[in-house]
């Protein structure tokens, strides 16, 4: 028998990898028979190739290299039905393919497996096969949630994950089973609702403002408008942007380990996912805006990492730098009555 050593204190858990990892693919079934039932064979099609294409990928790789096979685990069946989930269903199989090789040989393996990559291997083969083929990723209709049926069925959708956001509602489920932790989702979801809401008041203040003087009745009333007719709360409510808060931007390895540095994290993918949503569109906007998060989730670990027992706050540190800027002669200091 095997024994871990390992400091205390210790937590017993039934949870393992190969269960999270399959918890999620039972998350995304919903959103995947939903898709299937609205876009027929070619997305049955679509799903079908990038898992295998990525399993078997899996399996080549580990082959070669003389490790120990780990496509049990479900990491890279999960890979490659998360990707197919953002592959137009009109798009030829050898995309979905040479997608879900990109992702497990460049995404993971280049990086050196499970739990050492940088970019979630979905994004990197998503933005790989949307430069590479930008004809064949972009997809016929961008989806418009103007009413609540479209939560349900969204018949504008133009990706298999824009189908039905209410479908997307496993992953609430992994968040309840404490697979996912709650601080990212909440605080990325909260980001993308009220900061398209902040530059709206501030540029309605300003649009207002006559002679250095503001009409609070003017002011109100124009803001009721600009609320009503914000485009922003019923985009950040499409099927894509619930995929990328509740599955992408919550991946392990590429989200920060500290409590404070997940709330942050949040809110940088809500800020990054927003400014392009905002200059171009929630479909292509979110996926990039996550995948550049993922470029300072690491900054942000580090910085959030919490002092060892003895050693100065961030607050105290930030007062010592202050005050050694300080001349000596503005200090107040209490002098010692020798």
């Amino acid at each position: 028998m095997t024994y871990t050593i390992s400091a205390p204190p210790h937590k017993k858990d039934k949870l393992d990898f190969r269960s999270l990892n399959l918890s999620k693919i039972l998350a995304l079934l919903p959103l995947c028979l939903v898709a299937i039932y609205f876009f027929g064979v070619p997305a049955f099609g679509i799903i079908l190739a990038s898992v295998l294409a990525a399993v078997a990928t899996e399996f080549g790789i580990q082959t070669m290299l003389k490790q120990k096979l780990t496509i049990t685990d479900g990491h890279a069946a999960m890979t490659g039905l998360m990707l197919a989930l953002l592959i137009p269903p009109e798009a030829p199989l050898w995309i979905p393919v040479v997608g879900g090789f990109f992702a497990i040989a460049v995404g993971k393996h280049v990086f050196g497996g499970i739990g050492s990559y940088i970019f979630n291997p979905v994004l990197v083969a998503w933005v790989f096969i949307r430069s590479a083929w930008s004809s064949n990723m972009i997809p016929l209709s961008i989806p418009h949630t103007g009413q609540f049926s479209d939560l349900i069925l969204e018949h504008g959708a133009g990706l298999m994950v824009d189908v039905s956001p209410i479908a997307l509602i496993g992953g609430v489920y992994l968040i309840y089973k404490k697979y996912v932790d709650w601080r990212i989702p909440l605080a990325f979801f909260a980001t993308m609702v009220l900061f398209p809401q902040t530059l709206l008041f501030i540029s309605g203040v300003s649009a207002l403002v006559h002679d250095g003087v503001l009409n609070p009745l003017m002011y109100m009333s124009q803001l009721f408008i600009f609320l009503s007719m914000s485009p922003e709360i019923p985009y950040a409510m499409i099927g894509i942007v619930f995929f990328g808060i509740l599955f992408l931007a919550t991946d392990t390895p590429t989200s920060p380990v500290t409590k404070t540095g997940r709330l942050v994290y949040g809110v940088t993918c809500g800020l990054l996912v927003s400014i392009y949503g905002y200059f171009g569109n929630y479909v292509d906007g979110t996926l990039y805006g996550i995948f550049l998060a993922n470029c300072v989730a690491s900054f942000i670990e580090i910085n959030t990492m919490p002092s060892s027992f003895g050693t100065q706050s961030l607050p105290q540190k930030v007062y010592r730098r202050v005050m050694d800027k300080v001349p000596a002669s503005l200090k107040f200091e209490v002098m010692k009555n020798e």
